[in-house]
């Protein structure tokens, strides 16, 4: 009893001697610039080497080296006062150690710097077991399962050399470590490894992001592609007629690979088709601004999500532990009062031909049952659409637990004859996808998303006249799917 006594007490002293003297660990990452974030995208080679100093002699038996991603989200609750949340490892890579790498006996001797090679390889895709919660279809594993971006975390948005607001809300976080740590065994074999020291380096992924397929705007009521207004003389008077704007879902916003030059544009175009129906012999209202936003949406909740997220209110949210932070960022605000407008002639059918003579007086059907025909009119905006350079767009994605996804809000205004207190509006709301591809990588599949100068984006702002489509394409049963502009 007495030597086992004796035993104990010299191994806590031990413990006490070792607490005193914590391995210092640093990681050293290869190519890293003083003050500057390192940013790597998919396939990039995450390289360096951890070095570990101590001040006395220090008995370890592992060196740990892993590279993590996780995310966490808190939300609010609407039915009672509180947070709920959640969080998920969903990517751990771990960095082999040699036995021979290791000094023998496992002692750290005092004076000696230890140094550990590491190198990790970003991922392209999650292991499928990344995402084990009920899903509603087989497309939101195969989401999820795609490597997040960096987001939420105001010390690494930005472009790798200037902070800037990725606008998202303090609730929800994506974030890449590397991580060392310096364990050893505790006394007498029990429990697993203990930690003498740790450490971690923060680093920006922005992974590469596909193209996807247009959305189906049919299944998400927030999407306004087309919209039909009454164009009134004024406060209490009659129609001028009826004016339809509609447009499609863009091309994809591709952002620019990590390290390109900073004077150059992100853009893409948007284009609006209007056509102008008079009540009579009216001419088509005059039109006067277009003003683009970028609605930027990010979803979050306190457990995954078993399909994409949609928006809607906040207390519906709140109840169902789902968050949802709505950011607005403006484009441009053009004028396009020289937009011209064409004018079109048909031939009534037969249908609306009738219906139109059973509102004219029998004194005049006989002038009209021969050629009656319907006037209107039509043109055509184009809006190019640059990202700000004062704030940092990341790719769009659905995980587990937070998702970003944009729309384009365009507003148009046009005047009519003593319409003078307010400014009538008509406006539509797009969805629109932000993508990122290596620089070697070809550009999108339509070939729309480029990156221009500013003196090419100029020629964006003239407005252009579209003619209606021929007779063969307006008889036939078919009907185009979804797709970009």
């Amino acid at each position: 009893m007495t030597t086992r006594s004796i035993m104990s007490y010299g191994s806590e002293s031990l413990d006490i001697f070792t607490r005193r003297s914590v391995p210092k660990i640093d990681i050293l990452l290869v190519g890293q610039k003083p003050g500057l974030v390192s940013s790597y995208t998919t396939s990039d080679r995450i390289e360096g080497h951890v070095t570990v100093k101590v001040d006395t002699d220090t008995r370890f038996d592992e060196v740990e080296i892993i590279f993590q991603g996780s995310s966490h989200a808190i939300v609010e609750r609407a039915a009672c006062p509180g947070r709920t949340g959640s969080q998920q490892m969903f990517l751990k890579l771990r960095q082999p150690i040699e036995e021979s790498e290791y000094p023998c006996p496992r002692i750290l001797e005092a004076g000696r710097t230890y140094s550990y090679p590491f190198t990790f390889v970003v991922p392209d895709r999650l292991l499928p077991q990344a995402c084990t919660h009920p899903r509603s279809s087989i497309h939101i594993h195969h989401a999820h399962t795609t490597l997040p971006p960096t987001l939420g975390d105001p010390m690494l948005a930005g472009n790798g050399k200037v902070l800037l607001d990725d606008m998202a809300p303090s609730m929800c976080q994506v974030s890449y470590t590397v991580r060392a740590a310096v364990l050893k065994k505790p006394v007498g074999d029990q429990g697993g490894l203990k930690t003498l020291a740790s450490t971690a380096k923060k680093v920006r992924i922005i992974p590469t992001v596909e193209e996807e397929p247009p959305i189906n705007v049919a299944d998400h009521t927030v999407y306004i592609t087309q919209k039909e207004k009454l164009v009134k003389r004024g406060f209490l008077r009659g129609k001028l007629g009826r004016l339809v704007a509609s447009a499609s879902q863009p091309s994809p916003i591709r952002l620019l690979p990590l390290g390109s030059a900073a004077d150059n544009t992100v853009t893409t175009v948007a284009r609006i088709h209007l056509r102008f129906d008079p009540a009579g012999g009216e001419q088509p209202p005059k039109l006067g601004s277009l003003s683009s936003k970028i609605r930027v949406s990010t979803h979050f909740g306190a457990a995954p999500w078993e399909d994409f997220p949609t928006q809607k209110t906040g207390t519906y949210h709140g109840q169902v532990g789902q968050g949802l932070f709505i950011d607005t960022v403006s484009i441009s605000n053009l004028c396009v009062a020289s937009a011209q407008w064409k004018k079109h002639t048909t031939q009534l059918e037969p249908e609306r031909r009738s219906s139109m003579l059973s509102m004219i007086s029998d004194d005049s059907q006989e002038s009209t049952t021969a050629d009656a025909k319907a006037t209107y009119f039509t043109t055509s905006l184009v809006i190019p659409i640059s990202l700000p350079k004062n704030k940092a767009f990341v790719p769009t994605f659905h995980s587990c637990l937070i998702s970003r996804i944009y729309a384009l809000d365009l507003s148009l205004t046009y005047h009519t004859p003593g319409a003078n207190v307010l400014t009538p509006t008509i406006s539509l709301r797009l969805p629109i996808q932000v993508i990122t591809q290596p620089d070697n990588a070809p550009s999108s599949k339509n070939g729309a998303s480029v990156i221009v100068t500013p003196e090419e984006v100029e020629e964006y702002f003239q407005p252009r006249s579209v003619a209606p489509p021929t007779e063969s394409v307006v008889t036939t049963n078919l009907q185009a799917p979804p797709g970009y502009s």
